[in-house]
Order: structure tokens, then sequence, then C-alpha cells
């Protein structure tokens, strides 16, 4: 649409005078080039699927939907663009600018966008859409970039004009949800793709918004007064803009030899020489020789489809490919198959929906690392999982069975997200600490050494939805109480007798005597020592400060697949609070009422 709408002004601009035509033919040619740089760059992640050694996950139908989408948002953004321009250029004509209608379609599309990808992100449950949309400064970002495409259509509808701040507003919030985020979130990475796109909206917007006045008949009312002060800006926003395209290609990309390969040959041949006729035609144009504009616009097509083929497939930086590319050299493929950790890598444990969720990140230092993620039963094989860097979503590529993997350039600090497609899943939010994160092992095992010298405490206990209640006291004494949908149940162990108790009114019931109650009992005991404990934050618990601790519980050569999360007192040392991650059992611990009288029945 955009190339058909620039051949209509090239036709015009040439029927108008040589300086004309020399537009026209400029602006055709600078087009098609400025398409072609961030598409060819959205094809290097074929290679870094091959230089990791994982099955790639070509574009889905979702991934299709959300490039359609955010071209027409682009478009209608670069448009909206060019009318605010054409509104400053012609304060003295008497224009008449479609402003309310291009603000109404550029907002709808924003909306859709949003609604899509947070929908196709987050399984399409409210809980993650939420997540999705207050997940890192990108998702704000997002919320932020509706509510500025609203404030463009109230100017437009009170004041008859689109704001050029406001439309500023909205290139920067596109920006910080673009291919900023695959090169490292940063002011200036944000700053060079919103310019790449207000540059990109002066001329190429500047073209849209003049065939627009030419085809809707309003070109009588200063159109052809406006073409030759359009003509002294537009070069060099068009210079401006491709500048920072080939900045922006620089960052995602080692060289040409990058997109040769062979799951892209064939387009990008087809796209490379479409661009060549394109240019062709332009500098005909140029030197004013007689040519057919329709025939660039048709060939102009070509190059859009050709760019569209390739963008549906993510961007991964030139240095997450290079760095993939040393992992493979280095032989390590055990550890790469492998979704548990490594001895010095940092893991977590977490939960999406369903799916219990074990999250690795090799080496566990600032700069490219590889992400590792273990998807538990009742997920499979098959089950789809993204993982999203910073608010900017992903494709996990399987390394076999429940492993899950991609390369992620990181810093610290980020927070991580994976979400589980279907039924069973969900999304699960991972806040990475400074890398590389503090050693956990020493805190881990003092306080286990603390917890196990109290002599009473008790436990509030959450399994998998189910409610309990521990008190445990030396030597061998412990009571649980546990709520069900029909009532509580309790069980009384004193010594080696165990018993039980089915409703508030029954008597205690002898069930069986054998093993002395277990006190002091803690749920990561079992899996001692624990494995790559680290330090991944500070925080309260009723009030109380602590610090964080992360650790694996697995050993071997065939591990458990369960993680834990302590919340260590950082006056005392004690665990005020412990989560377990494991298949099916989801188990979140408080402990308190350390050396009270635990108030336990002395008598079966």
């Amino acid at each position: 649409m955009l190339f058909h709408r620039v051949a209509r002004v090239h036709r015009v601009a040439r029927a108008s005078g040589g300086w004309a035509a020399r537009l026209g033919g400029l602006l055709l040619a600078s087009a098609a080039v400025l398409l072609v740089l961030p598409a060819t760059a959205a094809s290097a992640h074929a290679v870094a699927t091959a230089a990791t050694g994982t099955t790639a996950h070509g574009p889905t139908a979702g991934d299709v939907l959300i490039v359609v989408l955010r071209g027409i948002e682009y478009a209608l953004l670069l448009l909206a663009c060019g009318l605010a321009l054409l509104g400053m250029l012609g304060r003295d004509l008497p224009l008449r600018l479609p402003a309310v209608p291009v603000a109404a379609a550029l907002l709808a599309s924003g909306v859709a966008v949003v609604i899509a990808e947070a929908l196709l992100a987050s399984s399409a449950s409210a809980a993650g859409v939420i997540g999705y949309l207050t997940n890192g400064f990108t998702g704000l970002a997002r919320v932020a970039g509706i509510a500025l495409e609203a404030a463009v259509l109230e100017i437009a509808i009170v004041r008859a004009r689109l704001s050029p701040v406001l439309l500023a507003g909205v290139a920067v919030a596109v920006a910080a949800t673009g291919h900023s985020a695959d090169v490292g979130l940063t002011w200036p990475g944000i700053a060079v793709n919103a310019v790449y796109l207000a540059a990109a909206g002066v001329w190429a917007g500047g073209i849209m918004a003049l065939a627009l006045l030419r085809v809707t008949g309003r070109w009588q009312a200063g159109g052809s007064e406006l073409l030759p002060r359009f003509m002294r800006v537009a070069p060099w926003a068009f210079l401006v803009s491709l500048g920072l395209a080939v900045v922006q290609a620089a960052q995602l990309l080692g060289g040409p030899g990058e997109v040769l390969t062979p799951r892209y040959g064939l387009t990008l041949v087809a796209k490379a020489v479409a661009v060549a006729a394109i240019v062709l035609l332009s500098l005909l144009a140029w030197r004013r020789i007689r040519v057919d504009a329709g025939a660039g616009a048709v060939i102009a097509l070509v190059v859009i489809a050709a760019a569209a083929a390739l963008a549906v497939y993510p961007v991964v930086p030139k240095g997450a490919r290079e760095a993939a590319r040393e992992s493979v050299a280095s032989g390590s493929a055990a550890a790469r198959a492998s979704p548990f950790p490594q001895p010095g890598d940092l893991t977590m444990g977490g939960r999406a929906g369903q799916t219990m969720v074990g999250l690795t990140v090799h080496p566990g230092r600032p700069g490219v690392n590889t992400v590792r993620v273990y998807l538990a039963s009742p997920a499979t094989a098959a089950s789809r999982a993204r993982l999203q860097v910073q608010g900017r979503w992903r494709a996990l590529s399987s390394c076999g069975g429940p492993c899950r993997t991609a390369p992620v350039d990181l810093r610290g600090g980020e927070r991580l997200a994976v979400a589980v497609a279907g039924p069973i899943g969900g999304t699960a939010a991972f806040d990475l600490p400074s890398l590389p994160a503090r050693d956990g092992t020493a805190l881990a095992r003092s306080a286990t050494a603390q917890m196990n010298r109290l002599r009473t405490y008790r436990v509030a206990e959450v399994l998998s939805g189910f409610r309990s209640a521990y008190a445990y006291a030396r030597p061998h004494r412990l009571w649980l109480r546990t709520w069900y949908a029909d009532g509580v149940q309790q069980s009384l162990w004193l010594g080696s007798s165990l018993y039980v108790k089915t409703s508030p009114g029954a008597s205690w019931r002898l069930k069986s005597k054998g093993t002395p109650a277990p006190v002091p009992y803690f749920v990561w005991d079992p899996f001692q020592p624990l494995v790559d404990a680290r330090i991944v934050g500070t925080g309260t618990v009723s009030g109380v400060p602590v610090t964080v601790v992360t650790a694996f519980g697995g050993h071997g050569s065939d591990p458990d697949s369960v993680w834990f999360t302590l919340w260590v007192d950082r006056k005392t040392g004690r665990v005020l609070r412990s989560q377990m991650w494991a298949p099916d059992h989801f188990m979140d611990d408080r402990y308190h009422a350390f050396n009270q009288p635990a108030g336990i029945p002395r008598r079966g």
C-alpha cells in the first residue's frame, strides 16, 4: 500500500516538472532501501538456531498476525507524522487534513497490536495479560503508547490537527517495544529507533500524506505549493533514517554473510533483485528519462512481500550468535542439552499455571547467556513456551524432552518471564539479581543449622492450593491440621505413635506405631546439600528484613526436578519462608513461633 501511494505521487511529480520527478524517484528508491535493512536483520534467526544446535520453530499464524498488525500500525504512524509535517509546512494554506480518521485508525491499530500480543504471549489468561502489560519497562511502554495515541485522537478532534509532540511520544513508545530490545534495552538504543521512526515519518509519511491529499481530492487546496516545501525537507530526513537503519543493522548482524542461509537464500535473492530494479528505475527518473512508475510500484510490492516473509522470525543479536558458536566449539553438548543447572549457574524455580518451571542462566555473568527452561509435567515435549526479556517476547527452541533454550544478552536486574501455552500453561516471572549472583551456599547451610537448633516451631503451609498448619516440638512430637472442602483433618504424632482425627468432635484414633516423628524437619532436608545456591535479592517477611536465596535440589546423573527459594532473617539467620517447586507440587511454607509453646496435645 505504501509503495502504491508512492507510485501515485511519483506520477504526479513527473507530470509537474523535472524537480518533482527527481524527488519521486529518490523517495521511491529510498523506501525500498530502508525496508531491506531491518528485514534483513530479522533473517539472522536461522543462523543463531543453527549455531545453538537446537530445533527452530518457524513463524506461526500468530506471529504472522502480529507482523501484519504491527505493519499497519507503523504505516499509520508514519502517515500521521507526515500529516503533522504538512500541517506545519502549510500553516498559511487552506488545508483540510484528515487528522481525525487517521488518528482514530492509529489508536485502533495500536489497541489491536497490544491485545493480540498479550493474548498470544499469555495463553489468553487474564492474569497473563495483566502480567504482560505490567512486566518491565516495555510492558508499561505498550500501555503508554496506547495512552499517547488516545491523546493524539483527542487533540485531532478538538483542534483538527495532529500533535507532533504526542506523535514523537508514540514513536518513543513504539521504539521501546521494537528491535532496540534485541540489542539491549537502553535509552541510546531506544533513541536510535525513535529518531529512525520520526525521520521515516517525515519523508515516507510525507509522501503518504501527499498521496492521501491527491486521492481524496484535497490537492487543490495547496498541494502544489506544499510539494516544493516538502522537497527541501524530505532528502535530509531520508539521509538520517538511512544512516540510523545502517546502525541498527550493524548492531544486529555480524556482516553480509550472516543472512546467507539456505532457509532464506531464495527469498533474499528475490528481494535483492527487486531492490536493484527499483533503484535502476529511480535513477532513470532522476535523470528525467521516462519510466513506467506502475512497474516500479509492482516491483516494490515484491520487496514488501519478501520483507514480510523474513520479518516474522525473531531477531537474535550479533553477540548472542557469536557466543552460541563458541559454545558449540567448546563441546559442552551435555550441558546445553540438560535443563538442570551446572556448577556455577544461576537457577530459579517458578510456576506457570499448572506447570512447574525451572529456569537456569548459564554462565550467569553479564553478556550473552544461555537460558535453559525445564517444563515439568503435565507439560509435554510438544508444549510450546516463550521467553520474555524486559517485556519483549521471543520463541524458545527445544533442546530435548522438557528442555527449552534461547541465547539472551543479559546485564543483570532484568525481569524474565516464561509463558507456557495451552490450558495447563500460564506465565512464570523471574527477577534476576545483579550478575554474577553472589554465592548463597554458606548462607543456606548456616540457615539450615539455625533451624535445626530450634526446640519448637510452627509452620503455615499452602501445598498446591491446600492449607495446612504444623506444630513441631522436640524430641518427637508433631501436630498436623489440613483444611479440605468437607472440613479439617488432624494427625498427631507422639513419639512413634500416630493418631488421627477426622472431625473436630471426634476422638483421637490410633492409626499406627513405628518410626518416631521426625523433628525438626524441613522440606529441603531430603535434598541436602542444595546445589547452586545463589543470593537473588532482599525483601521482608511479615515486616522482617530477609535475604532471598534460590537453589536446586537435585543430585547425580538423574537429578530430581526440584527447586527451592529460602527467605532468611538477616538478624537471626533463620528461615522465615520457603518455597518448593516440583512437578505437581507447589509448596509455600512460613515458619514462626520459634522456641515458643507449640500447643501440641499430650495424649492420643
